[in-house]
């Protein structure tokens, strides 16, 4: 009877691996709680590409890094906007302008293709010239575009570099998927293109390892009398990761930072971040 009910149990439990590997194949990518870090995980900073100096990953408070969503004709005015707060405080060198090749398919069709823009991709390697650097966001924007299977995320990349490249943009290292959304599927397709993902918590760089960042947005559709109190939490965060040696990112997205407080925020936190070591 003890042999029959243990032979049992190892059936059962066969089952419910088999039932686990199938749900998970295809689950939404999903990191620990913690993000991947724990004080004992590797705490370098850097991005692929942007070489980092031994003794300048033991230094405290170290300028953001400023993140540029949704860059695209349909929000060149904005862009410019942007662009303009930044050269205020010679951000130029620490700023990445991630484009979208093909604004919103669904909608707009080709109307937003970079093809179809000269101006606005004349405008991008003038940026590029002065310092500002360029990675892919996706490929049209659409609603959780990458949140799809391996072989549809590999010819949105394959698209992507193919648009571009006669443009005049290539060697990217970087990718920021819309909306945050992934799966192990996609995940996997836009690190075999050798690019590195970058996340709200962390970096995953093409070899499958992350590195832990601190990469928010306090701008959303922000009030003027909200600018005092977003720039208290901003500026606590920021020193907050200095002290534990965590990369500080600065996410803003055009039309949105645009609004209400949202460019006196970032020129009151520019402000006190670039000018503090001065």
């Amino acid at each position: 009877m003890g042999t029959r009910h243990l032979a049992l149990m190892l059936i059962i439990l066969a089952v419910l691996a088999v039932v686990a590997g199938s749900i998970t194949h295809n689950a939404p990518y999903t990191p620990p709680p913690d993000g991947g870090f724990s004080r004992h995980t590797d705490q370098n900073g850097g991005i692929s590409g942007i070489p980092v100096k031994e003794e300048e990953r033991k230094t405290r408070n170290e300028p953001p890094l400023i993140l540029v969503h949704d860059v695209t004709p349909y929000y060149f005015d904005d862009i410019r906007q942007i662009i303009a707060v930044l050269d205020e405080y010679n951000c130029s060198n620490s700023t990445i302008l991630f484009v979208i090749p093909v604004f919103d398919t669904t909608h707009y069709g080709d109307e937003w293709s970079l093809r179809n823009h000269p101006d606005f991709v004349n405008y991008l390697h003038e940026l590029q010239r002065r310092g500002y650097r360029v990675e892919l966001h996706g490929y049209g924007h659409t609603y959780h575009e990458f949140n799809c299977s391996y072989e549809t995320a590999n010819e949105k990349l394959d698209n992507a570099t193919a648009l571009m490249s006669p443009l005049g943009f290539g060697n990217f290292t970087l990718f920021l998927p819309p909306a945050w959304a992934l799966n192990n599927e996609s995940l996997r397709a836009i690190l075999e293109h050798n690019l590195t993902v970058v996340m709200p918590n962390w970096l995953i760089l093409p070899n499958g390892t992350r590195r832990r960042i601190w990469n928010r947005e306090y701008t959303w559709y922000i009030g003027e009398n909200q600018v005092d109190d977003r720039l208290s939490v901003a500026l606590h965060d920021y020193r907050k990761a200095s002290e534990e040696g965590i990369p500080f990112y600065l996410s803003v997205h055009p039309g949105v930072v645009n609004y209400g407080g949202g460019l006196d925020f970032l020129r009151a936190f520019l402000r006190t971040t670039c000018d503090q070591k001065s």
